[in-house]
């Protein structure tokens, strides 16, 4: 192993006893524990943690550079009654955001959902990153024949 690499894992190593020991300082040892499951197809990258004691799932997402997310407003995601955007990282800021809240490129979104909806969830933010506001509706649109009778 080359010097540069010892360095990095020890580097490494030492960022996340820090972050365990904030961790165990600040959350009392219940941080939630992130997997991520990525897409490139679909432009949209979605990590979850569970919350054991109320059911739920908090979702992680950024909208990517080529995604149709950006330009949405959250109302328009249309998720599942009992899912919800909680948090929206733009830059230093960090919105609550309202149905009317517009996304942006780079921002950093925080949804919650019930344990039972995660999928339906993740579909439906992979549809609205495919066809944007319209996903759902766009689907369903059959492209209409013309042939010779």
């Amino acid at each position: 192993m080359t010097a540069a690499a010892e360095l990095a894992v020890s580097v490494g190593m030492l960022c996340a006893a820090v972050g365990f020991a904030v961790g165990l300082a600040i959350g009392r040892g219940r941080q939630p524990r992130w997997a991520e499951k990525s897409s490139f197809v679909h432009k949209v990258s979605i990590g979850f943690a569970t919350l054991d004691r109320m059911d739920a799932v908090l979702l992680r997402f950024e909208v990517e550079e080529e995604s149709r997310l950006a330009g949405v407003e959250v109302g328009e995601l249309r998720l599942p009654v009992g899912s919800a955007v909680a948090l929206v990282t733009r830059g230093d800021a960090v919105l609550v955001p309202g149905d009317r809240t517009v996304l942006r490129r780079g921002d950093q979104v925080l949804a919650v959902a019930a344990l039972g909806q995660v999928a339906e969830v993740e579909e439906r933010l992979r549809a609205v990153s495919r066809h944007g506001r319209l996903a759902g509706w766009y689907e369903t649109l059959e492209p209409v024949r013309r042939g010779a009778a």
